[in-house]
């Protein structure tokens, strides 16, 4: 799939969504308004895989860190793009480094990429267990995000979040995404896949229960869930 670079503005659920101009024509960033609200991701309120096999990770020359995340997860409508140490700098300033759909990037695009820019920082990074672009197939265009927190930990689990933007909310994309990396996750390392969400957030509740997690005893005030391999 070829990419062609270009940005577009999104809008928050308090701002009314612009068109495209052209067919990649708008600036992609975070508004402040898109920081002050909700961005769907998993533990915040309000929140089919295709058969061709996912490509793993490629291994890293030790102390190198590798100019591009060398994993690409195919699902039925989508394709999960392995965000790279250039494009996790991007979202770390709120733009999307693909073309993408109104209001992305969500509210916590930005701190998911923070995330897998200070694990590189700290030489805690290994392919695949950072942020993904869930693009869709039909247009090319980003509709939200997933990843890891961090790789496997010595019991095997790494905890999962997720987010999409309001502007194709109720689609399944979530679900379907989780679904393909949970099961990547399995077949890489991961015994075990947490998450974490609000217990308000019904609707990531559902994407959560659609995948197959089941509850965990959580010690605070957010529900804990877990897929096991």
């Amino acid at each position: 799939m070829a990419w062609r670079p270009a940005y577009c503005r999104g809008a928050s659920k308090f701002v009314t969504a612009i068109a495209c101009r052209g067919a990649y024509g708008h600036d992609c960033r975070v508004s402040d308004r898109d920081r002050a609200g909700d961005g769907g991701r998993t533990g915040d309120p309000g929140s089919g895989r295709e058969h061709a096999a996912p490509r793993g990770p490629r291994a890293a020359t030790p102390g190198h860190i590798p100019a591009r995340a060398e994993v690409e997860i195919p699902t039925a409508r989508l394709v999960l793009h392995g965000v790279d140490p250039a494009q996790a700098e991007q979202l770390a300033r709120g733009i999307s480094p693909l073309p993408c759909v109104a209001g992305y990037p969500h509210a916590d695009s930005d701190t998911a990429a923070r995330m897998q820019r200070h694990a590189l920082e700290v030489d805690n990074w290994v392919p695949g267990y950072g942020l993904y672009l869930m693009v869709r197939r039909a247009d090319g265009l980003v509709v939200g995000d997933i990843g890891f927190h961090t790789p496997p930990d010595q019991r095997g689990a790494a905890e999962v979040s997720y987010g999409v933007a309001d502007s194709v909310r109720r689609r399944g994309y979530a679900s379907e995404a989780l679904v393909a990396l949970t099961a990547w996750a399995h077949a890489h390392g991961a015994s075990t896949v947490l998450a974490e969400v609000d217990p308000t957030n019904n609707a990531s509740r559902g994407v959560l229960a659609k995948a197959g997690f089941l509850p965990v005893r959580s010690d605070g005030p957010k529900l804990r869930l877990r897929h096991q391999g």
